[in-house]
């Protein structure tokens, strides 16, 4: 039997190891520039987030010359953002015992005034002799997160939409949610402000507490003070037991004040003096309450020209004014009037498969819609529900809606004999759009007439977006 020879296995071993340091040396000489190679960004940090390594990615995504803290990554606190994504993705002690498992977030990073990138972060946590440390890989996903919400509209959030107005405005909700900035919604009735709000309170921090919802319109005189702050057994007639409010209903969630243009001028400044120091008394007591409210304001008018006219409070307005938001009437978004009805069509007639005929279809883009999605939607449950046949035509509407529809059409008959009168053709509105470059604006204008009646044209003859590029190449 053959036996092994001692000093052969040590010199073995010797020239493995030899040659591990010298592999271990090269890697640690090429590894600074082989980081600084790579497309995502990369950093290291210790428990507390101070910087040990960033590489030239991260500098550049983040748009920064140096990084010593997570503190110094501009667009909010990147260590809040963690610990509430870590808690959303179950790790329940991510405050006092960070988990190894990976965790992952958008981050929005302020590149000029009004605009953004998004950035996903991807962090772990790895422990190496006894040492924590957090390794955070960076990309940009921008444009991914825009294609996404083309694509697939909002639909995982409640909303369908293809109107770039509305996706601005679903995008700034985005940015603004994380924060504690008052936000006030201003769109005509029906136009969706209570589903932006509910959608507002889903994204932030406060999404595990109650949203509370009160309509400045209905609520007595009287009863102002009680509604908003509560009251105590026997403060009035009527009191038999002790009222919570609110305010405080709302404590560490989000209050939502919807029409609330329609509060009196004297109730406008006891809101004024709650909002400041989110400090009240109910009705009756003498023991001061705080509170940590987000408050979200909605109004159909225009409240800038009620405080010129002096019908609401400047300080009010302003307090309430932080981010505002305008929801655009459907009128205003033609591209999302098919979309829609199509969708209250198939949720309302079920398993029963129905479609819209094109008279069906010139009638519902004809419509001014007054009462934008909330008459939209209660319009197509009565034809699922009513019409005999899987398609559907014009004489299917009900006969109140044709009454609106004919009475809408007079107030824009200039229009439309414009419209009828002019003839476009396919060839020439393709032609209009080659001239000016695919800009709608410009070609309407030429026409002499509005964007949304050109959109109907187009809509009518089934030029899309696409084919209108298409032509431009050819």
């Amino acid at each position: 039997m053959a036996t092994s020879n001692p000093e052969s296995a040590v010199l073995a071993q010797e020239k493995t190891m030899a040659s591990l340091s010298t592999e271990l040396e090269t890697l640690c000489e090429v590894l600074p520039e082989l980081l600084d190679s790579m497309d995502a960004g990369i950093l290291l940090t210790d428990i507390q987030g101070k910087i040990e390594f960033c590489n030239a990615a991260a500098k550049s995504l983040l748009e920064v010359p140096s990084l010593e803290h997570l503190r110094s990554i501009p667009g909010g606190s990147v260590q809040k953002e963690l610990v509430r994504a870590a808690i959303a993705a179950g790790q329940d002690d991510a405050v006092s015992r960070p988990q190894t498992g990976c965790i992952r977030w958008d981050h929005l990073l302020p590149v000029s005034e009004g605009d953004h990138k998004t950035l996903q972060i991807r962090t772990r946590l790895v422990e190496r002799k006894q040492h924590k440390r957090r390794i955070f890989f960076i990309e940009d996903v921008s444009e991914l997160r825009h294609a996404e919400r083309i694509l697939g509209g909002t639909r995982s959030v409640g909303f369908i939409t293809d109107d770039p107005h509305m996706r601005d405005a679903l995008e700034l909700i985005e940015q603004v949610a994380a924060t504690d900035a008052s936000v006030i919604f201003q769109g005509e009735s029906g136009s969706g402000k209570g589903l932006m709000v509910r959608l507002l309170h889903q994204q932030s921090h406060r999404a595990k507490k109650a949203l509370i919802e009160v309509n400045c319109a209905a609520i007595p005189d009287n009863l102002f003070e009680a509604e908003f702050f509560g009251s105590v057994k026997g403060a009035f007639t009527g009191a038999v037991t002790d009222r919570i409010g609110r305010f405080a209903a709302a404590d560490g969630g989000t209050l939502f004040l919807d029409e609330v243009s329609e509060l009196p001028k004297h109730h406008q400044a006891k809101l004024l003096k709650v909002l400041e120091d989110m400090r009240f008394e109910p009705v009756g007591s003498t023991k001061t309450q705080q509170v940590d409210v987000r408050v979200v304001a909605a109004s159909n008018r225009n409240l800038k020209e009620l405080v010129e006219n002096g019908d609401f409070r400047s300080d009010l307005f302003y307090r309430l004014n932080v981010i505002p938001i305008r929801i655009p009437a459907l009128r205003e978004r033609p591209s999302d009037i098919m979309l829609l009805a199509e969708h209250f069509l198939k949720i309302t007639a079920g398993g029963h498969k129905k479609k819209l005929g094109s008279a069906a279809k010139h009638l519902l883009l004809d419509y001014p819609w007054p009462g934008n999605v909330r008459e939209l939607r209660n319009v197509m449950e009565y034809v699922a529900i009513c019409s005999a046949g899987p398609e559907i035509s014009d004489s299917d509407f009900s006969k109140d809606f044709l009454d609106r529809m004919h009475s809408g059409s007079a107030t824009s008959s200039t229009a439309a004999d414009h419209e009828s009168d002019a003839g476009y053709g396919r060839d020439k509105l393709l032609q209009l759009l080659d001239k000016h470059g695919g800009n709608r604006a410009a070609a309407a204008r030429e026409l002499g007439i509005d964007r949304v009646t050109l959109w109907r044209h187009l809509s009518r003859l089934g030029i899309s977006g696409k084919d209108s590029h298409s032509h431009l190449g050819n």
